[in-house]
């Protein structure tokens, strides 16, 4: 069995928020390699029970592994999280008391082939899933003005026009079948500030656009509140401007309705320490609310 890497963002943050006497019903709805799961379960009563959600099939059996030891009851499903009810259904269950959604990916993506690493050699897939179609199939066939709308939407790159543009002209000659091969085009017309990649915008673009991320949220956020018990609590972990402005955008228009109360005014972000340890967490943003 592949080992476990993943170190869970916001670890104590999220449990801090938890109240393991009254929540019983725990969605992780991102359930990646179960780092949350797991130390939620580890809390959780004998009569609680977690069910996680994810679209990546491998990742889901690293979670299974590590959730079988703790002796808890629950259930994972390779589904994407937007139709989480659906699940429930089947499963005789009407709501949950809390709802976590990390939106990040895992140490097991980055490292597994799937192209998400700008040294991917392998692969330019960025799917979650192997059934969509992949980055591979969009950065060989759209248009240059296409793709720089891609890069702009998607990952607000300023100068999208040029990256596009060295894009179309690269494939006239060779078609692009790897990260690696994308990351040195795009590293030829931007250039290097600091430890970030000059890739790493147009990657975050190219892998929201191909797992339809945006409108997957949307569409969670819409339906959410339908399924969350009277004092129930929904966390949501966001990695990207545009991302963490859709969700706080429809969570503050929830309160406005009565609907959800904040339990944090200020966004949470990691400690300096989280972020020492573990760089990818930099960027995270925790919102909290709670039914009314």
């Amino acid at each position: 069995m592949m080992e476990i890497k993943h170190t869970p963002v916001l670890l104590n943050e999220v449990i801090s928020f938890i109240n393991f006497s009254k929540h019983k019903v725990f969605l992780d709805l991102t359930v990646g390699e179960g780092g949350h799961s797991e130390e939620i379960l580890k809390r959780a009563s004998n009569d609680s029970i977690l069910i996680g959600f994810d679209l990546d099939e491998e990742i889901l059996k690293i979670a299974n592994q590590r959730l079988s030891k703790l002796n808890k009851k629950f259930y994972l499903f390779n589904e994407n999280y937007k139709d989480f009810y659906k699940k429930l259904k089947e499963i005789n269950i009407n709501g949950a008391d809390f709802m976590l959604l990390d939106l990040g990916f895992s140490s097991f993506q980055l490292e597994n082939g799937r192209g998400f690493s700008f040294l991917d050699e392998k692969s330019l897939h960025m799917g979650y899933s192997k059934e969509i179609k992949g980055a591979d199939y969009y950065i060989n066939k759209l248009s240059k003005n296409e793709l720089a709308y891609i890069f702009e939407e998607y990952g607000e790159i300023k100068g999208s026009e040029k990256i596009a543009e060295e894009i179309v002209k690269y494939r006239k000659n060779k078609k692009i079948e790897t990260s690696k091969e994308l990351a040195d085009i795009v590293e030829k017309v931007v250039k290097r500030k600091g430890k970030i990649h000059p890739a790493t915008k147009v990657f975050q673009a190219l892998r929201i656009y191909v797992n339809k991320e945006f409108e997957n949220l949307r569409e969670f956020l819409f339906v959410f509140p339908d399924y969350l018990n009277k004092d129930g609590i929904l966390e949501i972990i966001s990695y990207h401007s545009v991302e963490d402005r859709i969700v706080k955008n429809a969570l503050k228009e929830l309160e406005d309705m009565g609907k959800v109360v904040f339990l944090n005014k200020k966004v949470i972000t990691p400690s300096q320490s989280e972020v020492k340890e573990n760089r990818r967490s930099r960027s995270a943003k925790l919102r909290v609310v709670q039914k009314i």
